[in-house]
C-alpha cells in the first residue's frame, strides 16, 4: 500500500504499536518523562530549543514494537554500511544505560524531539491548539502520564557524529499515570546535545501535519 497524500498507512501492527509504510512508528501507551511540549526546551547547555519527550516502554507490554524498532535500526545501519554505537540510538535499554533509575528498569527508553511543534491530541483524539488550549496541554502532558507517540527515525552523519535519531511527530494523551518525583530520568543524558543534530530526517515528509489514525 502507498501513502495517499500525507495520510499514514499501516504496514504492520504489533504488540505495543504500529509501523507505517513511510518508516514512521506509533508507540502506544508509554510513560512520559520530561515532556517539553508546551514550548521548546533548550536544555541546560543552551542549545537550539526543541519540543521533546522521553518515553518509557515496558519490555513485556511493548515487546512487539521494540522488536520492530530494533529491526529498523539494524536495517538503517545495513543500508548505510555503518555501525552506530548503542548509546547513540534513540532507543536504549533502560536496564543497561539507566541502571541507576528505578523507573527505567524493565523498560526501554525512547528519546524524540523536533524543532517544529508536534501534533498534540487529548484522550478523545481532538487536536490541541497551543493558542487556545495551552492550559490543557500543560495539564495533560506531565512526567508520568500515559501517552502514545508517533516518531520518524533518521540517520545522522555530520560533524556531531553518527547517530540514529527520532523526530517527534505527534503525541496523544491516553490517561493519567503516577507523576514522577525528583528521581525521574535525567533527559540531558538522553539528548546529549554535544553530538546530537536535529536538522535531518530519513523516511516520510517533514513537518507534523499528517492524518493520524483515530487510535493513535
Amino acid at each position: 500500500m502507498a501513502e495517499k497524500g500525507n495520510k499514514l498507512v499501516v504496514d504492520k501492527r504489533v504488540k505495543g504499536g504500529v509501523r507505517y509504510t513511510n518508516g514512521m512508528f506509533r508507540i502506544d501507551r508509554v510513560v512520559a518523562s520530561y515532556p517539553h511540549l508546551d514550548k521548546p526546551y533548550a536544555g541546560e547547555d543552551g542549545g537550539e530549543p526543541k519540543f521533546s519527550i522521553v518515553g518509557l516502554l515496558d519490555k513485556t507490554e511493548h515487546a512487539g514494537i521494540i522488536d520492530l524498532i530494533r529491526e529498523d535500526l539494524k536495517r538503517i545501519m545495513g543500508e548505510k554500511k555503518v555501525k552506530v554505537s548503542a548509546d547513540k540510538l534513540y532507543l536504549k535499554d533502560g536496564d543497561k544505560y539507566f541502571e541507576d533509575k528505578e523507573e527505567c528498569q524493565g523498560r526501554y527508553v525512547l528519546s524524540a524531539r523536533e524543532t517544529t511543534r508536534p501534533t498534540l491530541r487529548d484522550a478523545s483524539g481532538n487536536k490541541l491548539d497551543p493558542k487556545d488550549d495551552m492550559d490543557e496541554i500543560q495539564e495533560l502532558f506531565y512526567g508520568g502520564a500515559i501517552v502514545s507517540l508517533v516518531v520518524n527515525p533518521w540517520y545522522q552523519d555530520n560533524k556531531f557524529g553518527k547517530r540514529i535519531n527520532a523526530n517527534l511527530r505527534a503525541v496523544r494523551f491516553v490517561e493519567d499515570g503516577t507523576p514522577f518525583g525528583e528521581g525521574r530520568v535525567d533527559d540531558d543524558d538522553a539528548w546529549d546535545d554535544d553530538d546530537y543534530d536535529n536538522s535531518g530526517s530519513s523516511g516520510g515528509k517533514g513537518g507534523s501535519d499528517f492524518e493520524y489514525d483515530d487510535d493513535i
